[in-house]
Parts: C-alpha cells; structure tokens; sequence
C-alpha cells in the first residue's frame, strides 16, 4: 500500500508559495489579478492537501497520488458550483467579465443546419470546409475516452446513439443542435464517435492482452530500460472490460441505465450552461471543464462499476461516485436557476417531439414490466416463449417512436412531419393536456 509523503509534499508547497511571493506577486498589481492570483494559490494548496490525504482510488497508474489530486479538484469544483448556486445570473456575468473580458461580447453560435447539400457545383470544396474542423477531432477524441472508461463499445455506442437523439429533442431550445441528416448519422455516429469506439476498444484489447512486469527502476541498469519503465508507469495496471449485463436483471437495467443518464446529463450540461452564460465553445474554461470530467469519470466509472457489481469490500459508493453525482445534479440546478431568471428555454417542445417520446416511454414501460416482472431468467435467455415475444413488440414499438421522432425532428429532411401534424394536431392538446 502506497505511503503518502506528507513532509516532502509540505516542504514542497512551502517552497512553490514562497517562490510565488517572490515572483509572481507585485505590491502594483491590479486588485482582479491580485484576486485570481490568490484563488490559484488557494486552489494549489489544497489540490496539494487533497493529493496526501484524501482516500486512495481504486485505480494505482501513473500513481494514487495523482487520483486523489483528482478527487481534490472535483471538490473544488463541487465549492465552485456551490457558491455560484446563491449568485444571480448577472453577478456571475460579472465575475466572468473580470476573468476574460472578451466574453463581454455574444459569441456566434455556428449554425449546422443552414445549407445540407453534399456537393455544391459552384463550390464543390464547400462541404469540407465547412464540415471538417477541430470539433471533429474533438468527436473522435472524446469517445475514444469514452470507451476507455466504460470499457464496453456497446455502452460507448449507446452513448453516442443517446445524444444524438438528446440534440434532436432540444433543437427548439439549442440552436445548435440542429445539424443535417448526414451530420447526425455519417458524421457523428459512424465516423467521428465510432471511430473513436473503434480506437478505444483497439486500445483495450491491446492493454488486457499485455503481460506485466513491474519491476523497481533500481534494478533496471541501461538508459532505455529506465525511460520505457517510466512510460509503462504511466499505462493503467489494467484494462480488463467491464461486463456491464444490461438485461441481467432490473436492477442492473435500472443501475445502466443511470450511468448512461448521467453521462448524457454531463454533456447537455456543457451545451446549456455555455448557452446561458455566452461563453464560446472552444473558450479555455469549456475545455478545463471537459478535462476535469474526463479525469473525474475514470475513477468513477470504475467505483461505480465494481459497488454495482458487488466488488467492493466496502459496500459503498466511493468518494469519487460522490463528487461526481453532486457536481452534475448541481450543474442541472445551476442551468435551470439561470435559465429562469434569464427567461431561457421558454419555447414548448413542438408535438411531433414530444408525442412520439410519450408513446415510446409508456411503450417501454409496458416492455420492462413484462421482461422483468414476468418473465423469468430462463425464459429471457431462451427467447421463446409467447410472453417474451409480446414484451419485444412493446420494446420494438418504443424504439420505432423514438426513430420516428428523429426522423421527423431533423431539420433538412423532416420525414413525416407534415402527415403527422396534419392527423394529430387536432388531438394536441388532448394528448399534452398539462400544457
């Protein structure tokens, strides 16, 4: 078991701070630089605290130091977003204004839908410039992580299938969400979040394959056994698949089912909270966001996986599961407090959305009553009898409405929408009677 330092981390911070004093602190500086100067030394000290004392992870590689230091900046985070829920949407405008002051002014919201033609004859290099930049790369990164952390491509895949439909449902309340048929599907789907699936799970299979030798660097005599021994260091101990068993039971249906939730919640949050707080998507504070929930989600993800799993000696959610639910349930609580106060998202959610998501949920409802409340185990795996069959056509049903949803939500194709509010309009407001 690792042995935190705390003397030599104690020294250490005493030696940053002092050179910091020394160096980076003028009696002339201006009262907001003198203020974020401050905050990052507060930051520093107790990421550093946190790095020696907080609870170990489950996770040992590039060192359990680093994964508490983790931890400590998502409770730094969680005070942040703590202290930001009993400001007002104004005074949190100013406080960005006094970070970077170039978010005094509106940033353009590209918009994805406008032209959707594949090949232009007056411009036949349209499509590629205005198609292919860094937000690709950034696509195909982030799922490769992805993968990493759930360790399952189907879970990855499901992922990317689920925000996909996420932006088509809140296209009427983010503009920029609308996106073209081929940017859902070929873009987004196959290319960018499947090739980075892809890459994630070439990766898994070549670190579960590899045998370990951890040997002590003392014992490694040449130069180049050292540096492969440091880069080693930095590769997890393992990345043995997680075997996630959707439909082994309800409550490990309902137990994914909340895992795939929160991490589709997290990246909605990114669109919603940029949105109100007009802050540009490639801004430095949406990417530190991102990688801090990258670096959180690795060792949540594995607590999570082994307290569902009965894995864990303890029987509890670690710290890690902890910091993360209560930063993402208080980003959703800070998103709709100044979506209120700054009149946001006031536009009904059209019915060719909304109805085909009531139909799909109270068919899927019906689905896992029968799967899981009637249907034994046995019967489940052998998939034969009548019962089994009754409760695939309410699952296939909800999955058609939910396709069909889609369909019609797209913004260039629009299959069916015109024949769907011809015939259901008139019973709109029987059906969406709370509105």
């Amino acid at each position: 078991m690792y042995t935190p330092r705390t003397l030599s981390v104690l020294i250490v911070l005493l030696a940053v701070f002092l050179f910091m004093v020394r160096y980076c602190h003028y009696l002339d500086m201006d009262v907001v630089s003198s203020v974020k100067l401050g905050l990052a030394a507060s930051g520093v000290s107790f990421i550093a605290f946190g790095a020696t004392h907080l609870p170990d992870s489950m996770l040992l590689r590039p060192h359990p130091s680093f994964w508490r230091a983790v931890l400590a900046v998502g409770v730094l985070y969680l005070a942040l977003l703590s202290f930001l829920l009993f400001q007002s949407l104004d005074t949190i405008r100013a406080i960005l204004l006094l970070h970077d002051p170039s978010l005094k002014s509106l940033p353009e919201e590209r918009q994805y839908a406008e032209d959707c033609r594949i090949f232009t004859s007056d411009d036949p290099f349209l499509f590629v410039r205005t198609t292919f930049d860094i937000f690709i790369v950034a696509h195909t990164l982030g799922y490769f992580a992805k993968t990493i952390i759930v360790r399952d491509w189907r879970a990855s895949t499901c992922i990317s299938v689920v925000f996909e439909i996420v932006e088509v449902t809140f296209q009427h309340a983010l503009p920029n969400f609308k996106e073209c048929w081929w940017d859902h599907l070929l873009l987004d789907v196959l290319i960018c979040n499947g090739g980075g699936t892809l890459l994630g799970i070439l990766a898994l299979r070549i670190f579960h394959a590899r045998r370990y030798n951890w040997v002590l660097s003392d014992n490694v005599k040449s130069k180049c056994g050292k540096a492969r021994r440091f880069i080693s260091q930095l590769v997890p101990q393992s990345l043995v698949p997680y075997e996630w068993n959707v439909f082994l039971s309800p409550k490990r249906f309902v137990q994914f089912l909340l895992l795939l939730s929160l991490m589709t919640l997290q990246e909605l949050n990114t669109f919603t909270v940029k949105h109100i707080l007009h802050i540009p998507p490639k801004h430095h504070l949406v990417v530190l966001r991102l990688v801090m929930w990258l670096f959180l989600a690795i060792p949540a993800v594995c607590e999570y996986y082994f307290y569902i799993s009965g894995l864990d000696p303890t029987n509890k959610l670690g710290p890690s599961v902890w910091v993360s639910v209560v930063n993402l349930l208080f980003e959703v609580v800070l998103a709709g407090k100044l979506a209120v106060e700054g009149n946001y998202f006031q536009e009904p959610m059209p019915g060719y959305i909304a109805i085909p998501w009531i139909t799909s949920l109270i068919s899927l409802c019906i689905w896992f009553a029968i799967f899981f409340g009637v249907l034994t185990l046995k019967q489940r795996m052998e998939k034969r009898c009548l019962l089994y069959a009754i409760s695939s056509v309410f699952f296939y049903f909800g999955c058609g409405c939910v396709l069909a949803m889609f369909a019609m939500g797209m913004p260039d194709l629009q299959i069916g929408r015109e024949a769907f509010q011809r015939y259901v309009y008139p019973y709109e407001r029987y059906i969406i009677f709370w509105r």
